[in-house]
């Protein structure tokens, strides 16, 4: 009896501690996904903001890696000037170097360009050599001379497509600028005469015959006529033929207005009477190239490079 007793408080007891453990069991909140992983996981772009992210790295890249051909605006990436080479550049060539035996027979032959837009200025630019540092500045000159000029004369001014031959002897003639030259014209070729030139002068001076001639009662017999369309261009008569040794009038115009001085008063106002090409005169008694291997440099007041010619 005390037995069953016993075991019948033993199952109330052990259905007491079950019907607890349902209870606590219902009341205990249920784990979730979140509340255990920390992870968190973004909302998905829209297509717009796609498409604007996408083209924007594009262009970045494309920035850092243009495409090869691609031409780059200088006013984004301005290109450095070099500061040796003068502004002349282009406007000024060396066109030939003569280096003979003495100073009177080598020169430089200096040209403006047929495209300039305007006169050029070579007074004060230098002419030297690379190799042997030798070098002149080029002086004023004479646009027009006439003999026994006195002055210092006015800046060589180049016009577009003329040339300037750079001498580094003495001038033939005497009153030039020092350094300087004179500008051809119509008439220089008078100065040849006597002078021997190097190079030559050209013999352009209009023809004698042609020449303005005297009007009545004035005027030259046929023997004259013929005798002046014997005489040379550029040529001064020293004498007249025995035919015409009493005729005083043909001798008055021969040698009174057959010459230089003349010339150019009687043909200064004519359409191309001053020519392209100026003489410059270094006046030097020694050479200024070597005789082999030299380099000729033209450079600018500031020492910029010109231009350059090597032999």
């Amino acid at each position: 009896m005390d037995d069953v007793k016993w075991f019948v408080g033993l199952l109330l007891i052990f259905g007491i501690m079950w019907i607890g453990g349902r209870t606590k069991s219902k009341e205990r909140p249920p784990e979730t996904a979140t509340s255990t992983a920390k992870t968190q996981v973004s909302a998905p772009a829209s297509q717009n903001e796609q498409k604007g992210s996408s083209a924007q790295t594009a262009n970045q890249n494309t920035f850092r890696n243009p495409p090869i051909g691609t031409v780059i605006s200088e006013s984004t990436i301005p290109r450095e000037r070099d500061l040796n080479i003068s502004p002349l550049q282009g406007a000024l060539s060396i066109v030939s170097v003569v280096h003979g035996n003495s100073a009177e027979k080598e020169y430089v032959t200096i040209q403006a360009s047929s495209r300039n837009k305007n006169d050029i200025n070579i007074t004060g630019l230098t002419i030297r050599s690379a190799v042997s540092l030798n070098g002149h500045k080029i002086g004023n000159g004479l646009a027009l001379y006439f003999p026994q000029t006195s002055g210092d004369g006015d800046p060589i001014m180049l016009r577009p497509g003329g040339r300037a031959l750079i001498l580094s002897g003495r001038s033939q003639l005497g009153a030039i600028p020092k350094s300087g030259g004179f500008q051809l014209n119509l008439c220089t070729g008078f100065f040849e005469q006597g002078l021997n030139f190097y190079p030559s002068l050209p013999l352009e001076c209009p023809s004698p015959k042609d020449e303005p001639l005297p009007i009545a009662p004035n005027t030259l017999s046929e023997t004259c006529y013929d005798y002046l369309a014997k005489i040379k261009r550029c040529t001064v008569p020293s004498s007249v033929p025995a035919t015409l040794s009493t005729d005083g009038n043909c001798q008055a115009h021969i040698f009174n207005r057959i010459n230089y001085n003349q010339c150019v008063v009687d043909n200064k106002d004519s359409p191309g009477f001053f020519r392209g090409e100026w003489r410059v005169y270094f006046g030097r008694s020694s050479k200024l190239w070597r005789d082999r291997h030299d380099i000729v440099e033209l450079v600018d007041q500031e020492r910029r490079i010109i231009d350059t010619r090597g032999y």
